[in-house]
């Protein structure tokens, strides 16, 4: 949905869109000449009348409608002038603010771009060629799409930081009623969805088992502090094969995506710093934390889990048929969930739509009724692992035009966010020297 996505998204928008502001000025026709001028200046940096125009010609481009008109265009012309100065104001903040981004941290997206627009036009020399055109180079326009990348992220911490905790302004039913209808258009066809709580059950290993994955973790923890490589013996002996095969990284993630005993220990860890061993439902981890950023942490680790016999799984399964028979008597889901250490996060959830389940819930929920018990089925089963799942359907909704209601408090948080963005950037373009000459 678009007006659903988070405000700071959208406001990095001008900045991803395309290579605007770094392209080169367009040619002068023939018989004119390009007259060049400075239209703003924002803190130590300069807006130019040829990246404005250049601005208007790729709209032009992308079929959005452009006045012809010349107060028409001068109008349209300052909008994209004051957007702009909005952004440099924003990354003149952020990078004041100390906030920095590395190429790396946005070349995985630069290069999605390049590849979405490659497939586009159909093979890398067309789109060489149309580069050509508009007098870039493939890498020039690598370097522009990665700058904007970068500066989209430093735009995105700032407000991060400065609206963590930030006491939310008061929003009224008709500013609610108003956006609804204003971007009602836009939202698509609402997704069907289900709600519903469930209990998971894992194999329990044995005790010799967990004996023996806790010695080999204590030697891999030895390995390390005399001098081994964390990504090589991640390769090696991770039970964790995704993020093994990439020396552990785990990438960047928040409070509330790790299992707790996990977020626990990397949150109270400092960059550089290696874990002792840290047990969770999947095994003993050692823990590498990287980089932080605001609330965000970067690591890598080693997942060392006990062995998971066939006899280990079938008990399992013989469990979670006796907690099916249980739950179909009536017994309480949060209480079986609790009694067999179902994780919080992980009890269920609400309108939750059905194509981002995994496939397993899928099929599982697709002729369910409201009120029916539905399991056990097998869930995430890998060489390493398996569990089952079973699940009370309390409420599902078909697919359908979406309602005020179905997104009221999503649109109350969209608006106090925009609301608390306008007062940002206010402030901080009053601390910063902007000088419009237009």
């Amino acid at each position: 949905m678009l007006f659903m996505r988070p405000l700071i998204a959208a406001c990095c928008g001008l900045l991803l869109a395309s290579p605007t502001w770094a392209q080169r000025p367009s040619a002068p026709r023939a018989g004119e000449e390009l007259v060049d001028r400075v239209v703003a200046v924002v803190g130590d940096t300069v807006l130019l009348l040829s990246e404005v125009q250049s601005e208007i010609q790729r709209l032009q481009a992308a079929g959005q409608p452009v006045p012809q008109d010349p107060a028409g265009r001068d109008a349209f012309a300052r909008d994209i002038v004051e957007d702009r100065i909005r952004d440099l104001v924003l990354i003149q903040a952020a990078r004041r603010e100390g906030i920095v981004v590395e190429n790396s941290e946005v070349a995985a997206q630069v290069e999605q771009q390049i590849g979405e627009v490659r497939r586009r036009f159909g093979s890398e020399t067309a789109l060489t060629a149309a580069l050509a055109e508009s007098g870039l180079t493939l890498e020039e326009y690598r370097a522009t799409l990665t700058q904007q990348a970068r500066d989209a992220a430093l735009t995105q911490r700032l407000f991060q930081q400065r609206l963590a905790g930030a006491a939310r302004p008061a929003v009224t039913e008709a500013e609610i009623a108003s956006f609804f209808q204003a971007q009602r258009a836009s939202l698509g066809e609402r997704p069907a969805t289900v709600s519903f709580e469930q209990v998971i059950v894992r194999p329990e290993t044995s005790a010799d088992a967990r004996a023996a994955a806790r010695k080999t973790a204590e030697d891999v923890l030895r390995q390390l502090g005399t001098g081994g490589d964390f990504a090589v013996l991640a390769r090696r002996f991770s039970a964790d094969k995704g993020s093994g095969e990439r020396g552990g990284e785990l990438g960047w993630f928040r409070r509330g995506q790790m299992v707790r005993p996990f977020e626990n220990a990397v949150y109270g860890m400092r960059p550089g710093e290696t874990s002792g061993l840290v047990e969770t439902e999947f095994g003993f981890h050692i823990i590498r934390l990287e980089r932080i950023r605001a609330g965000e942490r970067q690591a890598r680790h080693i997942l060392i889990g006990p062995e998971i016999t066939e006899a280990d799984k079938a008990r399992a399964r013989a469990r979670a048929d006796s907690v099916a028979t249980a739950l179909r008597g009536g017994a309480s889901v949060s209480a079986l969930a609790e009694r067999y250490g179902t994780p919080a996060d992980q009890r269920g959830g609400e309108r939750v739509p059905l194509d981002r389940l995994p496939p397993a819930y899928t099929t599982a929920f697709a002729t369910a009724s409201p009120g029916a018990i539905v399991g056990p089925f097998e869930i995430a089963p890998t060489p390493e692992t398996s569990a089952w799942a079973l699940a009370r359907l309390s409420a599902r909704q078909a697919a359908g035009e979406y309602t005020l209601d179905d997104v009221r408090e999503q649109v109350r948080g969209r608006i106090q966010e925009q609301k608390m963005i306008t007062e940002m950037v206010a402030e901080l373009r009053r601390s910063i020297h902007v000088d419009v000459q237009l």
